[in-house]
């Protein structure tokens, strides 16, 4: 039988022999982009575009890692519920997959954290899938910042 957590470990460890551990950025607190990013000095729009390139990074490397786990525990799932799922087919006869899934549930609890990490792993994904394209908008607001000030030097 499947061990997604013991499977994630393993899978954790042979990437990490390959590729740096990606950390933390070390900001403290909120990084704000301002309503108008023009009153920004040069220095600022460097160092918020670092900012949000670091939590990008971070936030993509995790990300990562969290799928991996998410494939993991999806296929123990998966494997776990088909098993236990043959005699309530049996039993109820043709019926949808969420009711055989929910009746599965229901008759045997030993599964239900298993599932319960499941819709934990997707709740995540969806939140750190949405903050990485906040990231790379503030990225992308500044570096247009950036490119118009540039583009006004040369004017010069």
């Amino acid at each position: 039988m499947i061990n997604s957590n013991k499977t994630v470990k393993l899978v954790n460890e042979k990437i990490n022999k390959i590729f740096p551990v990606i950390s933390k950025p070390k900001v403290n607190g909120e990084i704000n982009l301002p309503e108008d990013p023009s009153t920004m000095t040069g220095v600022e729009v460097s160092q918020k575009m670092t900012q949000a390139t670091s939590w990008f990074v971070y936030c993509d490397y995790l990300l990562g890692l969290l799928k991996s786990e998410l494939l993991l525990v999806e296929a123990e799932y998966k494997i776990k519920l088909n098993a236990k799922s043959v005699p309530v087919r049996t039993e109820l006869g043709r019926q949808n997959a969420d009711v055989i899934e929910a009746v599965v549930l229901e008759k045997n609890p030993a599964i239900l954290p298993l599932f319960e990490r499941l819709t934990e792993l997707k709740a995540l994904k969806a939140q750190m899938v949405t903050r990485l394209e906040i990231y790379k908008m503030f990225h992308s607001t500044l570096s247009r910042e950036q490119s118009r000030r540039e583009a006004e030097m040369r004017m010069v």
